[in-house]
């Protein structure tokens, strides 16, 4: 396998005639990941012809030891497609809605385990970032529970899309295992047994497509619109997971905020609603409050995880919030509330 990268990549794209022989490309890293080497591909001679270069990598950038299988990269091609076919499908979004995507796949490399994909444009910006900056804007959340909630009715109980991404393995090597496991194996007794419960709830209630990495990291706003990328987790499963992953990212940013968490907390607010509105005509009553309740267990597990899991969040340091938050998840975990906003109510109690 060439190992790809910012020095190497022009002359191998010319080779595989991805781009013209004579042409004048710049490449530089994208950063931010830590599964993958990925590249941005500037075409002066192309206009709208910039694109992403992808590469699996078998060890993942993070301070402890994490490896996951480089074959992945083919369930993220597959997920990608399977998102396309989704939103090709759905109703045109009305004129005042940010425009919510995801990239289309433009070539493959199967030897090498790198794939080229449509790009942002230039001048997008990281939703994590404007949201460490204090810059919130309610309409972004809005777009993401739409995009979210679009992805998971088109796919409720569809078996096609079930069998098309059956596996689970990369799921559980790159969430369960270093989120939940982890901190099963790290806090034994009560704790270690609420988080073997919510595995098993997750394993068995397989419903629609599941991202599993839907987070402001992997939202580029830009003009009118925004574009989620990062689908190497993604499988058919449980969505109650997507939901806890992001939720537990917005709160982490309301934590990280505190004392001025409420613009935060509107904008988890803002996401249900809008989540909510693209279900309603999907399930049902019962099925929707059990969705509710699962959702908020899997916040609390991904939010404790982000601080003593495998991977750990990287702006949350100041000792009283870290332990405000965790506590704040322990308790959701054994209480496993009926609604969000019991959630928001536990958070408010503790600033």
């Amino acid at each position: 396998m060439l190992l790809i990268d910012e020095q190497n990549a022009a002359e191998y794209l010319r080779q595989r005639e991805w781009v013209r022989g004579d042409e004048r490309i710049l490449v530089r890293e994208l950063a931010g990941g830590v599964s993958n080497e990925v590249l941005y591909v500037s075409r002066p001679e192309e206009p709208g012809g910039d694109f992403v270069l992808k590469q699996a990598r078998a060890q993942l950038r993070t301070p402890d030891p994490w490896f996951c299988g480089v074959e992945r990269i083919w369930r993220e091609v597959e997920v990608l497609r399977v998102c396309a076919e989704l939103l090709d499908a759905a109703p045109a979004a009305a004129q005042r809605e940010l425009v919510a995507q995801t990239p289309r796949i433009l070539h493959e490399d199967r030897e090498n385990y790198a794939f080229a994909m449509t790009a942002a444009p230039k001048d997008h910006r990281v939703w994590k970032a404007d949201l460490l900056a204090g810059r919130v804007e309610p309409e972004i959340a809005a777009a993401c529970g739409r995009l979210l909630g679009r992805l998971h009715a088109a796919s409720w109980q569809a078996a096609v899309i079930a069998e098309r991404l059956e596996d689970r393995k990369i799921f559980d090597e790159l969430r369960l295992d270093p989120y939940y496991r982890t901190l099963a194996r790290a806090f034994p007794g009560a704790d270690a047994a609420a988080l073997e419960q919510l595995i098993d709830s997750v394993w068995r209630h397989r419903r629609s497509l599941v991202h599993a990495d839907f987070s402001p990291k992997n939202l580029l706003v830009f003009e009118g619109g925004l574009l989620l990328v990062d689908f190497e987790t993604g499988h058919f499963g449980d969505p109650a997971f997507d939901l806890g992953f992001f939720l537990s990212h917005l709160m982490l940013k309301a934590a990280y905020h505190a004392p001025e968490i409420e613009p935060y907390l509107a904008l988890t607010e803002r996401f249900w609603q809008s989540y909510q509105d693209e279900l309603a005509e999907r399930i049902g009553g019962a099925e929707w409050s059990d969705l509710q309740r699962r959702a908020a267990w899997n916040f609390a597990a991904c939010g404790w995880a982000r601080l003593d899991g495998t991977s750990k969040v990287d702006y949350l340091n100041e000792p009283a919030r870290r332990e405000s938050f965790r506590s704040l998840c322990r308790e959701v975990l054994h209480s496993r509330p009926e609604n969000w906003q019991a959630v928001l109510t536990a958070f408010r109690e503790r600033q």
